[in-house]
């Protein structure tokens, strides 16, 4: 049976202590090929990015504020990713 993915916008904004590191970062979010949530930039500045993506179905796409959990948590642990997301789950 096909996977329904559930398509989200995401506002990423830089964390004070990261502020160095945010357009690395940025380019490691978007340019590697991570099944779980690929990901593309809409619009960014030096402290801001909106992108937009889609991820598979699951309890984490049930509200917005879990999948910003869920995203900012993989970001950490899988890439040492540190931003502050905000997520509109597209309906």
């Amino acid at each position: 049976m096909p996977t329904a993915f559930i398509p989200f916008t995401m506002c990423a904004t830089v964390r004070e202590t990261h502020v160095r590191s945010f357009r690395t970062d940025l380019e490691r979010l978007t340019s590697s090929h991570r099944s779980w949530a690929p990901l593309d930039v809409v619009k960014s500045t030096h402290t801001t990015a909106f992108l937009r993506g889609a991820i598979p179905q699951s309890h984490h796409t049930s509200t917005d504020a879990s999948l910003a959990r869920y995203l900012q948590d993989r970001l950490v642990a899988d890439k040492g990713i540190y931003l502050d997301l905000t997520v509109s789950i597209q309906r």
